[in-house]
């Protein structure tokens, strides 16, 4: 198949009136899943909708998520996802970058894009198209063409739009599904976001890949989770570092309370899993997490064997077709792929056919990530003697994981530097057991602002502006911050500032 909505198209043919998709009380076969997603494609069509057209998706987790979600890419179209949690203002950013010709959002989410000037926004819509009548095939589209532009923090500021591919999505996801001995028999209990590749590429574009069933919940909370799995008969569970915190603290009555003995497969991804998680959670539910490594920009690269042994801190071996190598960081970035040997902490650098396009009109951004065909990930990692990789840090500062999403730090400076009381903001990641980094914004005050500016109101501030996961969990002010000369802060020497002595 050369695309992904005929891909899913056929497997839906294929599965009939198995269960697909329960969320709530509602249950839809592949069938039905089809007829809708079929009638979603046909109403943006009557719309003038055409293949290569940007449509933006920010709706919350829910059947008519999905629906929406696999209409736009039968149709043809670019799916924009946008994170339902953000503010208008950045909603309005991404839609206008990507040059959004329909958006299909909430309530409060229209009415920001309704009185935001967007020159290509000719639609906005509260949830899907309505039905419109499917006529003939799904339109032909190359395997090369846009399948979605999803947008990534970066070091820059603004989050860029990382283009990817039918072809790049395919080969991608099925590789996954071949690593982990993915089936139809299969159940995914899906708590995540899906506005990114965690929740929407692995949690429901590869289970209708797969033709496995999907059981979708608006969002993570701990016992309802186990409840859930039990309930459900789940196979599967993918979630983020923070998640496994939290189940590993339910009380031991909720635990024994659930019958887990269908789960084949726990995942960790998106964010650095500590060594204390990956012990906590094997000791309470007696199974190892395994964990993985992806990026934006390429999809799913790293993944510990389902079959050998898993430890903390390893993501494992490339996934089929990808190519990982690790190389020093400093004559990267000045073009020359010098690789590191076993046990030397290197920069990841990846090749294969799940790369990204480029970024979204950013050509000059996409040529500096870009080596010799092979993508400089900014991530550090070292080769064990097995030849498994272990993650050990990031290259930039300026980029922060935090429960499971990358933050660009420049992105929330340039938002506080906007507040009449900031004379200087310089924001970093601190390591949290909990959150892997905690967001926190160290800020000199301006000289008439001392008395009369706190914490709360900063975070209030960023609260108006920056969606809830970009917003710092600390604000603390100090007289300088760290700087070379009169140039860039020294964030580095800031952390160590900020970070906490250990006890002992």
């Amino acid at each position: 198949m050369s695309s992904l909505g005929a891909a899913v198209a056929a497997t839906c043919a294929r599965r009939g009136d198995a269960v697909a998709l329960l969320c709530g009380d509602r249950a839809l076969s592949f069938r039905q899943l089809a007829v809708q997603a079929r009638a979603t494609a046909a109403a943006l069509g009557a719309r003038g909708v055409r293949p290569g057209d940007r449509i933006a998706v920010g709706l919350p987790n829910s059947p008519e998520l999905v629906t929406s979600i696999l209409g736009v890419l039968q149709a043809g179209a670019v799916l924009v996802p946008l994170n339902p949690a953000s503010t208008g203002e950045e909603i309005a950013y991404v839609v206008r970058d990507a040059g959004v010709r329909v958006a299909i959002v909430d309530a409060a989410h229209a009415v920001a894009l309704a009185a935001a000037p967007v020159p290509t926004l000719e639609a906005v819509l509260e949830g899907p198209p309505g039905a419109g009548q499917p006529s003939g095939a799904l339109p032909r589209i190359d395997g090369a063409a846009p399948a979605l532009i999803v947008y990534t923090s970066g070091t820059t500021g603004r989050p860029k739009g990382a283009v990817l591919s039918h072809r790049a999505l395919l080969t991608n996801f099925t590789a996954v599904a071949q690593a982990w001995q993915w089936t139809e028999r299969d159940r995914l209990l899906l708590t995540l976001p899906c506005f990114h590749l965690h929740g929407l590429g692995l949690g429901i574009l590869t289970s209708f890949l797969v033709g496995s069933s999907v059981v979708l919940r608006p969002r993570f909370v701990a016992d309802e989770t186990l409840r859930d799995l039990a309930r459900f008969d789940a196979t599967m569970f993918f979630g983020v570092p923070t998640m496994y915190n939290r189940l590993v603290a339910l009380p031991d009555t909720t635990v024994a309370l659930a019958d887990l003995s269908r789960m084949r497969l726990w995942v960790s991804g998106s964010a650095p899993l500590s060594a204390a998680t990956f012990e906590r959670f094997r000791t309470r539910f007696g199974v190892e997490l395994m964990d993985r490594y992806g990026m934006t920009e390429c999809g799913f690269v790293l993944s510990t064997p389902y079959d050998r042994p898993r430890r903390p801190g390893v993501v494992g071996l490339p996934l089929p077709g990808v190519s990982v190598r690790l190389v020093e960081p400093e004559a990267a970035a000045r073009g020359q792929l010098v690789d590191v040997g076993d046990g030397v902490q290197g920069e990841i650098i990846i090749r294969g056919p799940n790369l990204f396009s480029g970024y979204w009109n950013r050509p000059d951004d996409t040529q500096r990530v870009l080596v010799d065909g092979y993508l400089l990930s900014g991530d550090l990692g070292l080769r064990e003697a097995d030849g498994m990789v272990r993650i050990v840090g990031r290259k930039s500062v300026d980029i922060i994981k935090t429960r499971g999403f990358k933050v660009s730090a420049v992105e929330i400076e340039d938002c506080l530097q906007r507040h009449p009381g900031v004379q200087e903001v310089a924001v970093v990641g601190l390591p949290d057991a909990d959150q892997g980094e905690r967001v926190v914004a160290a800020v000199t005050p301006h000289p008439d602002a001392v008395a009369a500016l706190t914490p709360d109101a900063l975070r209030t501030y960023a609260r108006q502006h920056l969606a809830p996961h970009k917003v710092p969990g600390t604000v603390v002010f100090i007289a300088e911050i760290p700087r070379t000369g009169p140039g860039k802060f020294k964030k580095q020497e800031l952390i160590r500032l900020l970070t906490p002595p250990r006890d002992g």
